[in-house]
């Protein structure tokens, strides 16, 4: 992946620690693309407030299980879930962090974001490289109003492998199982019938190569068509809305799969049914070892994702992700303090010290009742209507 702001200086410092000796490094994480910049937004908010260097690798998912399976690192990154089985098999607990979107994005000259409408049939169709040129009669029944080119289409897909690639085209087989039949998966690849198709490696050349190709179309995380300012796709979904990418979008198919709301198992979140859903959403995921060799480096690292729940949709605003519904936060943290060393004794998920010590409370907070471990599960709101509200922080109290 290329980046080219100061982001760019973060991560080639997180290599250089990577590859550095251990004791250098406080909190070490590696793995999935998808949510690294946000990961590089919490790392540098988390050592200013606590004098704690973490370094994140974004190596691929693939990368992020091989390495938190032989615990060369203190968590893995996924956008693809374990399983229960795989999970139990290498003694993990695997919990979300972020929730966003995967998008089709084109090049048409004059066509503003959004305006273009494909079904999940016409963008497998594309994809499998059946639709050829713009005007084909397939996009332009969906789009009578929009003057479309008689140009060729270019297919611009990743050549590396891809978390990205991978829910893009489980997405297409899924909601378009004839059309997409063509497209072969391969694991994190994906094998493009045809011709015309540009690969590149990592999600910013794919921007990139959007950008600079009329008549293209690409599929990317939904921060790249936010930071990039790309065109996307208007889907539709499963209700037969007509949908664009966005915050709520995401966060609706969230709550409609009912995200480790009831379980701890990864629910589902493409091509959910329910109002205003984006079609095609995902929860990135992290990995850590469910009993750890070191209570103190266990607790550095989940003390780094406890503070990042805290901060709510602060954590994730401007980011191009949805934040976790309330109570997904709520459990995942609750969940947190339960953790043990090998040796049985509880890592300091919280930081702190003494009984009766209120950890990071907000005004305004209110309690809500858990099993989690004996600690009470402070959720801070505001308002937003007469039935729902914004998270502002998750907060723990010792009894």
């Amino acid at each position: 992946m290329k980046f080219i702001r100061p982001l760019a200086s973060f991560f080639l410092l997180a290599c250089l620690h990577f590859v550095a000796a251990a004791e250098s490094v406080s909190v070490s994480g590696t793995g999935a693309t998808f949510p690294a910049e946000v990961y590089a937004q919490w790392a540098k908010q988390y050592s200013s407030d606590t004098g704690v260097t973490l370094s994140y690798v974004p190596s691929g998912s693939s990368a992020g299980v091989k390495q938190i399976v032989s615990r060369a690192v203190d968590f893995g990154a996924t956008d693809v879930p374990m399983s229960s089985a795989d999970l139990e098999k290498h003694q993990l607990f695997q919990f979300p962090t972020l929730v966003g979107g995967v998008v089709p994005v084109v090049n048409l000259p004059g066509l503003a974001s959004g305006a273009l409408r494909l079904s999940p049939e016409v963008l497998a169709g594309i994809f499998a490289g059946d639709i050829q040129r713009w005007n084909d009669k397939a996009i332009a029944a969906l789009n009578p109003g929009l003057a479309l080119p008689d140009s060729r289409i270019t297919r611009v897909v990743r050549a590396d492998g891809s978390g990205t690639t991978e829910i893009f085209v489980r997405y297409l087989h899924q909601s378009a199982a004839a059309a997409a039949a063509a497209i072969e998966a391969q694991g994190s690849r994906a094998k493009w019938p045809g011709s015309n198709v540009n690969a590149v490696d990592g999600s910013g050349k794919l921007a990139q190569a959007v950008k600079a190709t009329p008549g293209a179309i690409g599929y990317i995380s939904s921060d790249y068509v936010l930071r990039e300012k790309l065109a996307a796709a208007s889907l539709r979904n499963k209700r037969s809305e007509w949908v664009q990418p966005s915050i709520e979008a995401f966060s609706a198919a969230s709550r409609a799969g009912g995200l480790f709301k009831t379980s701890l198992e990864a629910a589902p979140l493409l091509d959910i049914d329910g109002p205003g859903v984006w079609p095609i959403v995902t929860a990135t995921y992290v990995l850590v070892p469910r009993q750890p060799a070191s209570v103190e480096r266990a607790g550095r690292t989940l003390n780094f994702f406890y503070r990042s729940f805290l901060l709510g949709d602060k954590a994730v605003a401007g980011t191009g992700f949805a934040p976790l519904p309330l109570l997904t936060q709520a459990r995942i943290v609750s969940l947190l303090t339960s953790f043990r060393a090998k040796d049985g004794r509880p890592v300091p998920v919280l930081g702190g010290t003494g009984p009766g010590v209120p950890l990071a409370l907000q005004p305004g907070a209110y309690q809500l009742p858990t099993t989690g471990a004996g600690f009470s599960v402070s959720i801070n709101s505001v308002p937003t209507g007469p039935s729902q509200s914004h998270i502002y922080g998750v907060s723990l109290t010792r009894p």
